[in-house]
């Protein structure tokens, strides 16, 4: 399963956003060497690349750094990561 994949089975995204996420993973793989320019194990450095996309990508639906999940009592406010 090549990056790509992995990103939208991990983000649970639909088809035809393929290139809104081809974008978050190209950013994400350059926030992963900027931080870690030394050598760093493949997995280690591909898992992280695909947790920094993940969080590129649900930034979308989060306005103001607020995402709002639906739950039972009504709706509850959570803010997203800014790392």
């Amino acid at each position: 399963m090549n990056a790509l994949d992995t990103l939208r089975d991990y983000v649970g995204a639909p088809q035809g956003l393929d290139s809104y996420l081809t974008g978050c993973l190209a950013v994400a793989q350059e926030l992963v060497t900027q931080e870690a320019p030394n050598a760093v194990p493949e997995a280690v450095r591909d898992r992280a690349v695909i947790e920094v996309a993940a969080e590129l990508f649900h930034r979308r639906n989060a306005p103001n750094g607020i995402k709002s999940f639906g739950d039972l009592d009504g709706a509850a406010a959570i803010r997203v990561a800014r790392d």
